[in-house]
């Protein structure tokens, strides 16, 4: 049997409206401290901003934040799955879509959202991790997720400890905490 998106989804997704401001949704993004915010209309998903549309549709174009339009610069349509697909299905989703975050609705309703992150956690906590179709997973994605799958691709990077509590990783693309350090892809 296999797990779920329910199971592993995080169910508290922030949102905004489809005509608020670019600078409004940055401020929650920063607030919650989160990479994307899902765009609704009539509290119905219609689209996604992430950190990279930020950059890209944004920052680059030199567009204002507080004049733009989240309907101006987000991704859509929206690439969603229910709360009954299996994680292994999920991840083949996410990897032929290329993408990190997939929202998860029921009825049209926004339930949930799993990252590439959490999916990944969910894989490896199950033993499911040889289910990840890495052969055809686009390069920027297919070294996150061989360095969760492999050990090999994994290097410990040094941590700040100060007073015997850890402050900081000190490393360069610290992906999560394993048995006394951070584990990142470089």
């Amino acid at each position: 049997m296999s797990i779920k998106v329910g199971e592993v989804m995080v169910r508290n997704v922030k949102t905004a409206n489809l005509q608020d401001t670019v600078l409004k949704a940055a401020e929650i993004m920063n607030q919650h401290e989160i990479g994307c915010i899902i765009v609704t209309e009539n509290e119905k998903p219609v689209g996604i901003v992430t950190e990279r549309d930020l950059l890209k549709r944004v920052l680059f174009d030199r567009k204002n934040p507080a004049k733009t339009k989240l309907d101006e610069i987000m991704s859509k349509p929206l690439v969603t799955v229910k709360p009954d697909t299996t994680v292994p299905t999920a991840a083949k989703i996410m990897i032929k879509r290329q993408i990190k975050k997939l929202p998860v609705t029921n009825n049209q309703n926004l339930v949930g959202i799993l990252s590439l992150t959490d999916l990944i956690k969910a894989l490896r906590t199950h033993n499911m991790t040889n289910k990840l179709p890495l052969k055809n997973a686009p390069n920027r994605m297919k070294k996150l997720l061989e360095a969760y799958v492999d050990p090999q691709k994994r290097k410990k990077c040094p941590l700040i400890v100060l007073g015997g509590s850890l402050i900081n990783c000190i490393g360069t693309k610290c992906m999560w905490f394993e048995q006394g350090g951070c584990a990142r892809t470089h």
